[in-house]
């Protein structure tokens, strides 16, 4: 059972930029205290983007930022690319 006090292990965050929702998935390891994150877009013309870090992050913060910044530029390159 884990205590009041330990750090959650995992977080869903969902959010939406330009009207395209897109949910990540931040982890902590628990042997490195690193968080790293993964997610996806769900476009509204079908079009669906899944995406995964390629480091890990010392923060939650940390990580958490760079993953939405990730998610924004990727919908913003997709729907100035149309």
């Amino acid at each position: 059972m884990k205590s009041n006090t330990e750090e959650r292990q995992r977080y869903k965050i969902t959010d939406s930029h330009r009207n395209q929702t897109f949910v990540g998935t931040l982890r902590r390891d628990p042997d490195t205290y690193c968080w790293t994150w993964k997610g996806h877009i769900d476009f509204t013309d079908g079009h669906n983007f899944s995406f995964a870090s390629q480091r890990s992050f010392s923060t939650k913060l940390e990580a958490e930022d760079y993953m939405r910044r990730f998610a924004r530029d990727r919908i913003d390159n997709r729907l100035n690319s149309n």
